[in-house]
C-alpha cells in the first residue's frame, strides 16, 4: 500500500521534473527495502516479531499519505488553497461572455 501511494503521487510532486522524482522514489524504495530487511530481520530472533514490526512500519508510512497536501490540488479531505487558472476554463468563460463558439 505504501509503495503504491508513493508511485501514485509521483506525477503531482514536481511535474516539470518527472524523471528526477521518479528516479528518487524508485531508488528510495530499493534503499528502504535494504534498510527494512537489515533493521527488522537481522536483529530479531523470532520471525513473527520481525513480521509484526515490519507490518507496523509499513502501516505507519501508509497512513502518512492522508497528510499529503498540494496547494494547487488540495488533499484527500479538502480543496486547493490556491486557485489555478486553467486555459480551458478561461476560454470557456470568454466564449460565454462573447456569445461565440470556440
Amino acid at each position: 500500500m505504501a509503495e503504491g501511494t508513493s508511485y501514485g503521487i509521483v506525477p503531482y510532486m514536481i511535474p516539470e521534473e518527472l524523471a528526477v522524482v521518479s528516479a528518487v522514489v524508485g531508488a528510495g524504495g530499493t534503499l528502504g527495502a535494504v534498510i527494512a530487511t537489515w533493521s527488522f530481520y537481522k536483529n530479531f530472533e523470532s520471525t513473527l516479531t520481525s513480521l509484526k514490526l515490519h507490518a507496523a512500519y509499513v502501516l505507519f508510512w501508509a497512513l502518512t499519505c492522508f497528510l499529503m497536501r498540494w496547494d494547487h490540488m488540495g488533499s484527500m479531505f479538502g480543496g486547493p488553497k490556491v486557485l489555478v487558472d486553467e486555459p480551458s476554463a478561461v476560454q470557456a468563460d470568454k466564449t460565454v461572455e462573447d456569445g461565440t463558439a470556440a
